[in-house]
């Protein structure tokens, strides 16, 4: 499975800051993409799949969604918050560092 996470910032004419978080990966013979925008008063997600499943067979259907929402929290931060929270449970073991 390949990832690719790309944050651009970018300076509109007002001067105010749009900043862009998209992750594209493939998995299963499906191709994903999630982006997320920071808009005034919260974030514009975006998500796509399309391919066609590996695992079903020749007969597969080929797969186009696509869904837009708007949320006042960042999906990509939550992620960050969750692993934190991952670590604080486990900080009793002496765990590795296999980096």
């Amino acid at each position: 499975m390949s990832e690719r996470v790309n944050i651009s910032k970018e300076t509109l004419k007002d001067g105010t800051e749009s900043i862009t978080y998209s992750k594209s990966w493939e998995k299963n013979g499906m191709n994903h993409r999630k982006e997320v925008r920071k808009v005034e008063g919260g974030y514009i997600v975006s998500e796509s799949k399309h391919g066609k499943p590996s695992d079903a067979g020749e007969e597969a259907e080929y797969i186009d969604e696509n869904k837009e929402y708007v949320t006042t929290e960042n999906p990509f931060e939550e992620k960050k918050e969750e692993e934190k929270e991952e670590q604080k449970m486990f900080s009793f073991i002496d765990m590795p560092n296999l980096m």
